[in-house]
């Protein structure tokens, strides 16, 4: 399979962000889709270098060669080798995360198309689970009154697990964060709670703070610190996940060994499509929970980040998959591995299910 034509369609999402789409074409009248809507602040590419990258790439894809019957895994392999650096391709998408994850999602949607299968299937193989349920997000820079009644808006829809974002700083703020989460829990009890610092504690902090959230029984605490110094942290009373310190160079591998990690946050959108997808195997693989996660993106790189929820060799924990009011600034695209009630489910459709719009 050879892409013969290609384009980049811009979408103003607000905020100095810009969304972009990527379709491929086959030839054969199927077109692929990818997205690439990088976070000022946080992404660690611009939506013009990313933008500049979509336009040159696509040209100079090698083929994506399959086997008639592909076994497990054979697609992504096979997407890998045409995105492997060459005169033109490769050592351009390094640095560029996300024209990574939007050439990858493409490339995968095409190739979902041609085989009659789920880009999940194209990922890890046809998998023992066909839905995935998604976790609330509260932060506690809402008043309390507020974030009570969100709460109680997600159990009703049937969420279950709710992250919430620690926000406030200094030991005023933590302790104003610790009466929040106290009344959260009193009314929720049996709600799995998730809890992120946003890597804004100390090293020397991180683990009395711990220690304090340790009554509350949080299922983990998210990049409590810097992403450079996680791997120092070791076990703490409270258990702790990786979320930003999986983009650094090598810090996954030493992160698979550290002493209180439960979890890998895994967000296709910083990492790349294919690379999440193998961390998430090597992070249930050492016991560890993966969370997969958007990054706050449009309906395309969603449903993509589903399809690797729906990938994993067993289930991932409860992930950030919900919709979120970003989508808004979209044209209105059908979603179709979100369903009601909290839950990503598997389409039942080949590639990704999103068919071709105009922005």
């Amino acid at each position: 399979m050879r892409v013969v034509a290609a384009s980049v369609a811009r979408v103003d999402v607000g905020d100095a962000r810009r969304g972009l789409v990527l379709s491929l074409s086959d030839g054969e009248g199927r077109v692929g889709l990818g997205e690439a809507t990088p976070l000022p602040g946080f992404s660690p590419d611009t939506a013009d270098a990313v933008e500049r990258a979509l336009a040159e790439l696509p040209a100079a894809l090698g083929p994506v060669e399959l086997p008639a019957d592909p076994p497990s895994g054979a697609a992504a392999r096979a997407v890998e080798r045409a995105l492997a650096p060459s005169p033109g391709r490769g050592a351009r998408l390094r640095g560029l995360p996300a024209a990574r994850f939007a050439l990858e999602t493409a490339l995968l949607d095409l190739v979902g198309q041609r085989l009659g299968l789920a880009v999940s299937a194209c990922l890890g193989g046809r998998r023992g689970y066909a839905e995935v349920p998604v976790n609330g997000l509260l932060a506690t820079s809402a008043p309390l009154p507020e974030m009570l009644d969100r709460a109680r808006a997600l159990a009703a829809r049937g969420v279950r697990a709710i992250k919430v974002k620690l926000r406030s700083r200094g030991e005023d703020g933590f302790a104003r964060d610790l009466e929040a989460l106290g009344a959260l829990r009193r009314e929720h009890p049996d709600v799995e709670l998730r809890l992120d610092a946003n890597a804004a504690w100390s090293l020397e902090d991180a683990p009395r703070r711990l220690a304090r959230l340790a009554p509350l029984a949080p299922r983990f605490v998210e990049q409590p610190v810097a992403p450079e110094l996680l791997h120092h942290l070791g076990a703490c009373e409270a258990p702790w996940a990786a979320d930003e310190s999986l983009a650094i160079e090598g810090m996954a591998e030493r992160l698979l060994e550290a002493e209180g990690c439960a979890a890998f946050i895994l967000k296709p959108a910083v990492l790349g499509l294919l690379a999440a997808h193998e961390l998430g195997q090597r992070a249930q693989a050492r016991g560890l929970g993966a969370v997969v996660t958007h990054l706050f993106d449009g309906p395309i790189a969603l449903a993509a980040a589903c399809e690797l929820a729906l990938a994993l060799p067993r289930p991932p924990l409860a992930c950030g998959l919900d919709a979120h009011a970003g989508l808004e600034a979209w044209p209105r695209v059908a979603i179709p591995q979100l369903r009601e009630g909290g839950l990503v489910c598997a389409s039942g459709q080949p590639g990704l299910g999103v068919r071709p719009w105009t922005a």
